[in-house]
């Protein structure tokens, strides 16, 4: 079992409990703690780092994981990001004589270019349209995406209402 308070130190109080009780007088208490203003501060940061840490190892590539950080960093009110499956298109194969093959295509479907859009993705990422993000979310967006996506999975970001 995992003890967590181990991280947890009040180093002003460490500093009084460490000094001898004939020293505490308040000049040498104020200056123990202006000398421990710069250790505070790195456990502060060291704190701030283990949240992230822990955020990002308790989170993966699974749809629910990979919604839930896009609306704890974009849409943490409203919730109104989602993630669905796109389109991936079987491929035709056609034969050369030499292989003996039937030529026999079947039944093709022409499709337009909004269709086609979401062809061949794994997955769409669906932003609400009110949901407006600047060039650097955007970037943050396709980074977070790229952070916790598997390496050979494809997306597409859109703006859709509902």
């Amino acid at each position: 079992m995992f003890h967590f308070n181990i991280y947890t130190v009040d180093f002003r109080k460490l500093a009084d409990w460490m000094l001898p009780t004939f020293l505490r007088k308040p000049k040498l208490l104020a200056y123990l703690k202006a000398l421990l203003k710069p250790v505070i501060n790195l456990y502060n940061d060291f704190k701030m780092f283990r949240s992230d840490i822990l955020y990002k190892i308790n989170h993966n590539g699974q749809v629910v994981y990979l919604q839930k950080v896009l609306n704890d960093r974009f849409d943490n009110i409203q919730r109104r990001i989602y993630i669905t499956d796109g389109i991936i298109n079987e491929p035709t194969y056609i034969y050369t004589h030499e292989e003996d093959k039937p030529v026999y295509l079947g039944t093709k479907y022409i499709y337009t270019r909004e269709e086609l859009k979401f062809k061949d993705v794994d997955f769409v990422v669906i932003l609400p349209l009110d949901l407006v993000l600047s060039s650097e979310e955007e970037v943050r967006v396709n980074s977070l995406l790229k952070y916790y996506k598997l390496a050979s999975k494809t997306y597409r970001i859109i703006n859709k209402n509902g």
